[in-house]
């Protein structure tokens, strides 16, 4: 598939036609591309055990990587140590963007309980009662605003820290906050990533629908969600491969002069 350059004066809708079309039959025209997408619907099922989830999250790392980098054929689940490692990195990058809104979470839940002690009337049942539960209502919606604020943010800024990391195998560039700021900011990422999500979003309708049919519709979901969260990622590679930052290196010194002889 050619790079796709934001920078034109082509219409977004037109451009988010064509990166779902083309995304949609980015596995599918693979070499092994039913193998690749048995193997990952398998590890879908047994995510539970984390492990398998790891190897998904590598596989997703090795097609944000190639599609980057212009080659447009599916890898395969093979070198399963280095995919596990890629996954892990990965895993660990998702895992920290996620923790951060339960920990807010967390935090308003401390407060709550603070305030249910500090705050009069909200103990007791006092003439302060209104008063105290008022307070404690404030602090709760304020804390989960935030909290929510915080999601919305987390869920904006992982693919672009994913694919960071899938490019350069460096965890610490999943949270090079300077170089991601610079990405994220840009309206070429923010079509890329409203183009995944609504691919992600119609695979998860296309679950719903399965999950009427008892047991074999869920089964046949998780192969779904596999084929609609690798065609999201192809998406956000080819959005990387315009809006990554650009590496610039110093300038060469200068040679010394050489006396005159």
């Amino acid at each position: 598939m050619p790079s796709y350059h934001f920078n034109t004066s082509r219409r977004v809708r037109t451009l988010r036609t064509t990166m779902i079309e083309a995304s949609l039959t980015y596995l599918r025209d693979g070499d092994d591309a039913v193998t690749t997408a048995v193997i990952g619907g398998l590890l879908l099922l047994a995510s539970p055990l984390v492990i398998p989830s790891i190897l998904v999250f590598g596989y997703l790392a090795r097609v944000l990587r190639r599609t980057a980098d212009g080659d447009d054929d599916p890898p395969v689940f093979g070198a399963w140590g280095e995919l596990f490692v890629d996954g892990l990195k990965a895993f660990a990058v998702a895992f920290v963007y996620s923790l951060l809104p339960l920990a807010v979470v967390a935090v308003a839940a401390t407060v709550t309980l603070g305030a249910f002690v500090v705050v009069p009337g909200t103990a007791d049942g006092g003439a302060g009662t209104f008063f105290g539960t008022f307070v404690v209502g404030v602090l709760v919606l304020v804390v989960g605003l935030v909290a929510l604020a915080l999601s919305l943010v987390g869920l904006y800024v992982t693919p672009a820290a994913l694919a960071a990391v899938a490019d350069s195998g460096k965890v610490g560039d999943g949270f090079a906050v300077g170089a991601l700021w610079g990405v994220v900011t840009k309206r070429a990422y923010a079509t890329g990533w409203a183009t995944a999500a609504v691919v992600v979003l119609a695979g998860a309708l296309a679950i719903g629908v399965l999950s009427v049919v008892p047991i074999l519709g869920t089964i046949a979901g998780v192969f779904v969600q596999f084929y609609a969260l690798v065609a999201a990622a192809a998406i956000v590679g080819w959005t990387w491969a315009d809006v990554r930052p650009v590496a610039t290196e110093p300038p060469e010194p200068e040679p010394a002069e050489r006396p005159v002889v």
